[in-house]
């Protein structure tokens, strides 16, 4: 963190990293839960692994496709996101829509330093917001896995313009394969959750407590 300011190559190798350690532990489907990975890694990856690789910018673009009514669409997210083009050149390749992105590298920060739904956070976002405030934009892309926490401060400096999580879509998709692979794990079949990060644990542990609204205990992987 942040891989927003990696080179396309280097979060590609990270993301090639995490990958290799999933292909060991025998999982049957990788999604990319990040934006900047998806955009740096996903075509490479889903050709080279064994096993299916879903990312998060297409269902994300194809849910703004269907959401937006005047073919208006804003993108925030990190800057190696909107460096990448990937959500501007799937919207636009299925007609006449406008697409205004913006890095917001900064709305990370409020996310993993636990300061969503803080006034300071409110204030950060309306500031950095501002010059969608000139637009048309009827629907915006929250286009970083982050983002979704702070959907309050965006709304509240959007009012009216309809906020599309890509994360909804993606994992509406992973089911629909799961289940058409016969491979879906049934309440009953299920296994406990474990979760493991490169990162402190201590730290992932307490900003993904917010993130899922429960208690989790976490590994730490090293390479």
């Amino acid at each position: 963190m942040p891989y927003g300011e990696k080179s396309a190559e280097q979060v590609y190798q990270l993301t090639r990293r995490i990958a290799d350690y999933f292909i060991n532990q025998d999982v049957k489907m990788m999604v990319i839960a990040c934006n900047t990975a998806t955009a740096a890694a996903y075509e490479r990856l889903k050709n080279e692994l064994p096993i299916p690789v879903i990312g998060v910018i297409q269902p994300g673009a194809q849910t703004a496709l269907a959401t937006s009514k005047n073919h208006s669409i804003g993108v925030i997210a990190t800057n190696g996101t909107v460096k990448s083009g990937d959500y501007e050149r799937i919207i636009k390749h299925a007609g006449k829509f406008e697409v205004i992105s913006q890095g917001c590298p900064e709305f990370v920060s409020l996310v993993e330093n636990g300061e969503a739904g803080s006034q300071h956070s409110f204030d950060v976002v309306d500031k950095q917001l501002k010059t969608f405030k000139q637009t048309d934009i009827d629907t915006m892309i929250l286009g970083c896995t982050h983002f979704p926490v702070i959907s309050a401060e965006v709304s509240s400096a959007l009012p009216g313009v309809t906020l599309v999580d890509p994360g909804v879509e993606t994992a509406s998709q992973v089911k629909a394969l799961l289940t058409k692979q016969d491979a879906l794990t049934t309440l009953e079949n299920k296994t406990p959750d474990v979760f493991y990060t490169t990162g402190n644990p201590d730290e992932f542990v307490r900003v993904a407590d917010n993130f899922l609204n429960a208690e989790i205990t976490a590994k730490i992987i090293k390479f």
